[in-house]
């Protein structure tokens, strides 16, 4: 039985792809019986496969002053705390393979496998992403995206070294549309209007990546009566900003920003008529196969990586100018109801993205990072 550490230090800390990645990641591997998981993570309530490290999180004040003392930043102090935490549980347990989405957790940990001599191999998933040269870390390399894996093909990184395994995702069995009165209900209860198109975004509310500001701007340029903006994702330094110009552009009557916890986010799928991802570059986006498994047509920036995720179910535009997004979000709305349209999207990224179709795959990649 191969034995396998699950690290995300930030699963507990912070609400963000790279955490909701790590724990569905852990519950599907954790079914197949060749494998021995064990998931170590930031904050939350231990168990036998699952293990709260000690560490300084990201928004814990030591953790920003020692980050400013040393000219890093307290995401950094975080990961380091964490792999110290760690490194008792690799010597009592021997792992085989230690599978981490954050670059220092594996700089710290193929430092202190070349000090120990021991043989675990390091399993590193690409989402962010980081471009090669790739540090010594890396004996195998998770790409996530065909763009990506060619990138690295490019600077001569062998394809041996590589596996092109897109991130999955929990996807119910089958797509529940709701009826009207479910939806106005689950609206009521959501503090949501009713009887209003929502347009929802989920992302770390910012303005330098997901471009929060961009997406205010384009809605508040629609003629009323406009969409409802729903914003939900982790708050940042940038965050009063983009409550800020919210406020002043649609009013609180035409805008929420909030965060809630990764299983409530589904109930706003649910209820929401539209997504949109207004970055112009992700690693992935999973947020892109949140929101189709849940039929809702997704608007994006057109580049490659957002290209491959949607397909020809997808929505795309250039999101670098002023007035594009607003007008696609017009001709999206006004389209007809096609009621086939949220079932074409779901089955879409059901065949490709769910967990259910890429365990296998999961397991064939730690399989070829043992040979590595």
């Amino acid at each position: 039985m191969t034995r396998v550490f699950i690290l995300c230090s930030g699963l507990g800390n912070v609400k963000r792809g790279f955490e909701s990645f790590t724990q569905e990641c852990f519950e599907t591997l954790s079914k197949e019986s060749k494998l021995d998981i064990t998931l170590f993570k930031g904050s939350g309530e231990s168990s036998d496969q699952e293990i709260t490290l000690g560490n300084l999180s990201r928004q814990n004040w030591i953790a920003v002053q020692l980050g400013k003392m040393i000219r890093r930043n307290s995401y950094y102090i975080e990961q380091v705390s964490f792999t110290l935490s760690l490194l008792q549980y690799i010597y009592r347990q021997q792992p085989d393979v230690i599978y981490f989405s954050d670059g220092t957790v594996g700089n710290v940990l193929w430092h202190w496998r070349r000090l120990t001599k021991q043989s675990y191999k390091l399993l590193f998933s690409n989402g962010a992403p980081f471009f090669p040269p790739f540090l010594p870390y890396c004996d195998h390399i998770q790409q996530v995206a065909p763009s990506h894996f060619q990138a690295a093909l490019d600077k001569g990184v062998p394809a041996a070294k590589q596996s092109l395994v897109p991130y999955g995702v929990k996807i119910p069995a089958e797509l529940k549309i709701l009826s009207t009165p479910e939806r106005e209900a689950l609206r009521s209860q959501l503090g949501l209007p009713e009887r209003r198109q929502i347009i929802l975004s989920v992302g770390a509310i910012n303005k330098s990546h997901k471009r929060m500001d961009y997406l205010i701007r384009e809605l508040a340029a629609l003629p009323e009566p406009r969409p409802y903006l729903l914003l939900l994702g982790q708050q940042e330094a940038q965050s009063p900003e983009i409550h800020q110009l919210g406020n002043q552009l649609l009013g609180t009557e035409s805008c929420q920003i909030k965060t809630v916890a990764p299983d409530q986010v589904v109930d706003y799928y649910r209820v929401a008529d539209v997504f949109v991802l207004a970055s112009l570059n992700e690693g992935f986006g999973r947020a892109f196969l949140e929101a189709m498994s849940y039929g809702l047509p997704c608007l994006a920036h057109n580049y490659e990586v957002a290209r491959f995720v949607l397909g020809k179910e997808g929505y795309f535009a250039n999101f670098e100018l002023i007035g594009s997004l607003a007008n696609l979000m017009s001709q999206v709305l006004a389209e007809s109801k096609d009621e086939s349209k949220p079932y074409l999207r779901y089955r879409h990224i059901y065949d490709r993205f769910s967990w259910d179709n890429l365990r296998p795959t999961y397991i064939k990649m730690i399989q070829r990072c043992m040979i590595t």
